[in-house]
């Protein structure tokens, strides 16, 4: 069985301890009655992590905010000079090459700042995010950034950042409760995002069946049978991907098209587990289109442990993948024609990006705007080879 990691690389099932960052303390206990007072000035940036360290950007023109979004934070006052000051960085987690971009481009634009970073990582927890925010607070960060681990619960953090004025950038992800007031909100457009994959799905069924994906009529033939693999439930970014993938496949847009869901977590293992038992009871499955490429690495190898090997990319039997994010397994399983696309985010650009917003805020000004949409892509094997060196995932420096 093809066992795999986040990224889909094979499982070591000893426990690493070496994959937690080590912690460093970049508050001094003594400074943090002032950083309180700093924190008036502050923002918010991700979700996180138990470990800490320290540490600009290109947005596309961002749409509306998604529905359901949070209630928008007007800026505090600011002093006018953000230079030396302490942000909170809350991840969700580190366990996907994604974060380990988003967590670089947040080091790199904090560096060009002149600003020091306190991260931590939620382990995917929403319970230990809101105590690591907390503790944030509590040692007077200027501002906070946030990847939110539940939409909902995120809500409760976000509130004690309220109470104590600190401004929250969520990025990545989106905080739906009511009452939580977001200064500015730094992500990709996951319902375009979610479109844009679910879209190129589709049109290689059509090609397959030799219809033609940009006529209604035609879409309306299609007979096909297709795995919805779900991220994280919870999360915003997975609840906009299945929106975006409703958007193209539907009882009254592709009646013939039968659909199935599994949820994969935004893990490969996970996804694999879940996947293989469906592909058995069901043979006829021709398309896994993946909220991530995490869960795309677990299909590739649900398929590999079915059938043993890759069909060619024209065969009628091949099992088609599509994910969303751009990771370096993926990349490199589509530049070996294992994997028909992904939609790439940016996860670097959109940790400077949204250090360049907190900077703003943290100067005495606003954000740009309440939301900043970061750009994304179409990935096939064609633009995977013509941008080799400049997608991010060649770009990034750590991960797998």
């Amino acid at each position: 069985m093809h066992d795999s990691s986040a990224d889909g690389s094979p499982i070591d099932f000893r426990p690493d301890p070496s994959q937690r960052p080590p912690v460093r303390r970049a508050v001094p206990n003594g400074s943090s009655r002032a950083l309180t007072f700093m924190g008036i000035l502050g923002c918010v940036l991700f979700a996180g992590c138990s470990n800490s360290s320290s540490t600009t950007s290109d947005s596309a023109a961002p749409p509306t905010a998604p529905p359901g979004s949070q209630t928008t934070a007007p800026a505090p006052p600011g002093a006018g000079n953000s230079r030396g000051k302490t942000v909170g960085v809350a991840l969700a987690s580190m366990n996907h090459n994604f974060f380990i971009g988003m967590r670089q481009g947040v080091e790199e634009g904090l560096a060009a700042e002149g600003l020091k970073g306190e991260i931590v990582v939620a382990d995917d927890s929403a319970t230990s995010q809101q105590q690591q925010v907390e503790q944030l607070i509590q040692k007077g960060v200027g501002a906070i950034i946030m990847v939110p681990v539940d939409a909902e619960q995120a809500a409760n953090p976000v509130r004690a950042a309220n109470q104590s004025k600190v401004p929250v950038f969520c990025i990545d992800r989106r905080v739906t409760a009511q009452g939580a007031s977001v200064t500015c909100t730094i992500e990709t457009d996951n319902v375009a995002m979610g479109e844009l994959a679910a879209r190129h799905g589709l049109s290689l069924l059509c090609k397959r069946h030799g219809l033609d994906a940009s006529k209604p009529d035609d879409v309306k033939k299609l007979k096909a049978k297709v795995v919805h693999l779900w991220g994280m439930e919870a999360a915003s970014s997975a609840q906009d991907r299945a929106r975006g993938f409703e958007k193209v496949f539907g009882a009254a847009s592709t009646p013939g098209v039968t659909v199935l869901k599994q949820v994969g977590d935004f893990n490969a293992r996970k996804s694999q587990e879940v996947l293989a038992p469906v592909l058995q009871a069901n043979p006829d499955v021709e398309l896994v289109y993946c909220h991530n490429d995490d869960n795309a690495m677990g299909a590739l190898n649900a398929v590999l442990d079915l059938k043993k090997s890759r069909e060619k990319a024209d065969d009628p039997k091949r099992v088609l993948i599509v994910g969303i994010d751009g990771n370096r397994a993926a990349i490199e399983a589509i530049r070996k024609g294992d994997i028909e696309a992904t939609v790439s985010q940016e996860p670097i650009e959109m940790g400077r990006t949204t250090v360049a917003q907190v900077k703003r805020v943290l100067d005495g000004g606003a954000p740009e705007k309440d939301y900043v949409a970061v750009r994304h892509h179409l990935v096939t094997r064609t633009e995977a080879e013509q941008l080799k060196g400049k997608l991010w995932a060649d770009l990034l420096k750590g991960g797998r």
